[in-house]
């Protein structure tokens, strides 16, 4: 079981319209995530995931915490939703290709 508890990164693009995050949907907010990795896991206080991620044995070394200020981690929300791009999201050619037939057969 060398692998339990990892799990493989996404990507950042558009970071700002995937919530929730985290492998389950776990976090609802960016700012909960830097939280997160600025704690060096998650406290649950109750529920059956109750525990400290802290302090988890299966947890990566490289999340270990880190000091960060207010506006260190307002800074780091708003890079990140830097790397949203509306253009993207809202291009007609982008767009779902079934939508359109979907609606015609609505009644």
């Amino acid at each position: 079981m060398r692998d339990s508890g990892r799990m493989k990164p996404p990507t950042l693009r558009n970071i700002e319209l995937t919530a929730p995050y985290m492998h389950d949907g776990s976090i609802a907010t960016l700012e909960a995530v830097i939280d997160h990795y600025a704690r060096g896991g998650r406290k649950v206080d109750a529920g059956p995931a109750a525990g400290d991620g802290a302090l988890s044995p299966y947890k990566s070394a490289f999340l270990t915490g880190f000091p960060l200020s207010a506006r260190a981690k307002a800074d780091l929300v708003e890079f990140l939703k830097s790397l949203t791009d509306a253009g993207f999201t809202t291009d007609p050619r982008f767009s779902d290709p079934f939508a359109a037939a979907a609606a015609a057969v609505e009644p």
